[in-house]
């Protein structure tokens, strides 16, 4: 088994509600790609968990007309 080294970042909080910095800070290191995926992955699990389907677009246009000239 091949030896991997990942790294940790971690915060012990005491006393009250923590400030925003070290998540701000964590997200930023990771990049938009990965915000993005974070995001997209929150979406559909609270979809499964309300609904109990995949997301999906809205349908809700029953009716497209060519703008006369």
């Amino acid at each position: 088994m091949a030896n991997i080294q990942r790294d940790w970042k971690t915060r012990v909080v005491r006393g009250g509600f923590p400030d925003r910095r070290f998540d701000i800070e964590f997200w930023q290191e990771q990049g938009d790609e990965a915000i993005f995926r974070a995001a997209w992955e929150m979406v559909f699990m609270i979809e499964e968990l309300k609904h109990g389907r995949r997301p999906r677009f809205q349908r809700t246009v029953t009716h497209v007309r060519r703008k006369e000239s």
